[in-house]
């Protein structure tokens, strides 16, 4: 009999990490599996983007994921003694009129006022960048450091868990017993590499490839991230993150020449520059059909769990969806509806 929770998550990217941080700070005990393999949350460039551009309109339950993500990732950097998480100003270049008329009506809207800065003259006639339509700020917008944040994560959880560095291996798991060692609970937290877990493959898991650059420019600035078609994220030293690539349904990890050229063809609109490619890096993310995640426990096996399919947002959604996570599983707290497990109940049948 366990004197108290221990867990046994699998997977180390943004989704374990973050589930672990939350359980650990609840008291539980937590090992996490970590397979060492390729995964979106390092190669991401983990942007925080309120809105969303297409319509114009806030993201999914922002006004709630913006206060806990600043306070889970300034307290971890606390904690660590690390910096990893930073402002950093977003300018969307309006692609059509019709955008630029959506900022202008929507910038005065109270429930806007958080997200938009209102538009002047610089704004306008912005120049260091090719700007037909004019452009608009963003409020509250950060960055993070994902292979700092990771890495804090790991330290806490080395310091307060246990880490095994292991390929995880489906067989090996009989109940909730791995490795000789009894669990109260399994986490499944693997990513896009979810779609062969044998538990929860009834899920509609949707493994999305990314890819991104890292090249060097004279031209774009260094002070905000520009955003018209692709995004770019100022790195210093003149070096910038550029993407990304969507190629849905695809779970390969290699870099292609298709890719490449896709990503400098939309920087084209931004800037005239041939630019110097220095790295190009792939990531497969795990997203859902609805672009809810998957989070909860298994309709059938009471130890089972999974927290999946955080998709693009992840670095936005992860702090207090973990946290929401954490407090259902220790104090049998409810689960928002629209990430419960339940709404797949038919793919079971």
């Amino acid at each position: 009999m366990l004197s108290k929770k221990h867990f046994l998550i699998i997977g180390a990217g943004l989704s374990g990490l973050s589930v672990a941080i939350q359980l650990i700070r609840k008291g539980a005990q937590v090992t996490v599996v970590d397979n060492n393999e390729n995964h979106s949350s390092r190669v991401a460039a983990a942007m925080i983007n309120p809105l969303v551009f297409r319509r114009m309109t806030k993201g999914w339950r922002v006004d709630e994921f913006v206060p806990t993500l600043i306070e889970f990732y300034t307290s971890i950097e606390k904690e660590t003694k690390t910096a990893f998480f930073q402002p950093i100003p977003i300018r969307r270049l309006f692609s059509t009129e019709h955008e630029a008329e959506l900022w202008n009506k929507k910038q005065h809207d109270e429930r806007f006022t958080d997200y938009m800065e209102t538009i002047i003259g610089s704004d306008k006639n912005y120049d260091k960048a090719i700007n037909l339509f004019g452009s608009g700020r963003l409020k509250n917008t950060y960055s993070v450091d994902s292979n700092g944040f990771l890495e804090s994560c790991k330290s806490i959880i080395e310091r307060d868990g246990k880490i095994l560095n292991d390929h995880f291996d489906y067989t090996s798991l009989t109940a909730t017993i791995y490795d000789g060692v009894e669990y109260s609970d399994i986490i499944f937290c693997e990513g896009y590499l979810g779609i062969h877990n044998p538990w929860f493959s009834y899920l509609p898991l949707d493994p999305t490839k990314g890819e991104v650059l890292t090249i060097k420019s004279t031209k774009l600035p260094e002070d905000e991230s520009l955003n018209r078609k692709c995004f770019n994220l100022p790195l210093g030293d003149k070096l910038f993150k550029v993407g990304s690539t969507i190629d849905w349904g695809n779970s390969t990890t290699h870099t292609t020449l298709e890719g490449r050229q896709e990503i400098l063809k939309k920087l084209s609109l931004l800037i005239d520059e041939n630019v110097e490619v220095i790295e190009q890096q792939a990531g497969v993310r795990p997203g859902s059909a609805d672009r809810r995640p998957f989070i909860g426990t298994h309709p059938k096996n009471d130890n089972y769990h999974i927290f999946n399919g955080l998709g693009s947002k992840g670095y936005m959604l992860a702090p207090l969806l973990s946290l929401e996570f954490a407090q259902h599983l220790i104090e049998g707290t409810e689960l928002h509806a629209e990430v419960q497990l339940s709404r797949y109940n038919k793919l079971l049948l």
